[in-house]
């Protein structure tokens, strides 16, 4: 009976897993070959929050626990602020370097001697929940703009990463910023793994 609760949990995941699509949807990558440094910048235009808009979810939020308790708001304010500045970005890269550290390839924020960057703009988040009895996984929409650094106005390239899943349904996290967390290592494993695929760097 174990063995067929870890093989259900397995499938399960693996479906999910799946579901995530990663697409070229323009352009050609042939101009990063034999690149071995990749910027890369984090943008948040135009992006929705479940069923609402970024700043209406933030208002809500803000609002909400501030009635709970004095400040609490505030603090919950600094914390998603600094979940978008830092949190979420070094997941996406810590993930991104381990997988294509075999094509001896790294991507940082701040390497200006890079040649080409990856503008990753999230354009949707689903922040899931879990209280116990009842979970939802947490999702999230990317689009992601390679750009050259002489020329940061034309778009060389444009990936579509759909439906990047957070962390497990099964014993996810009771905490909305790891559970979104977790869609930026997924989206940065499967875009480095659609690279590594494609020999883009060879």
């Amino acid at each position: 009976m174990k063995n067929v609760f870890l093989l259900l949990v397995t499938l399960v995941f693996a479906v999910t897993l799946n579901a995530q699509k990663v697409k070229l949807v323009e352009g050609k990558l042939g101009f990063l070959k034999d690149q071995s440094e990749l910027k890369v910048e984090f943008t948040y235009n135009n992006m929705k929050i479940g069923k609402t808009t970024s700043q209406d979810y933030v208002n809500d939020k803000v609002s909400d626990k501030n009635k709970d308790e004095a400040g609490a708001g505030d603090e919950w304010l600094l914390k998603w602020q600094n979940d978008l500045d830092t949190t979420f970005p070094s997941h996406f890269i810590k993930h991104f370097n381990v997988m294509i550290s075999k094509d001896n390839v790294k991507l940082s924020r701040d390497n200006d001697e890079a040649n080409y960057i990856l503008v990753v703009n999230t354009n949707f988040i689903e922040p899931g929940y879990n209280v116990g009895i009842s979970s939802k996984r947490a999702s999230a929409n990317m689009e992601v703009n390679i750009v050259s650094k002489d020329n940061p106005d034309e778009v060389l390239a444009t990936f579509s990463i759909s439906k990047s899943p957070g962390t497990s349904m099964f014993g996810s996290s009771y905490s909305a910023s790891d559970r979104i967390a977790g869609c930026y290592e997924n989206a940065a494993t499967r875009l480095a793994g659609y690279f590594m695929s494609k020999k883009t760097f060879k």
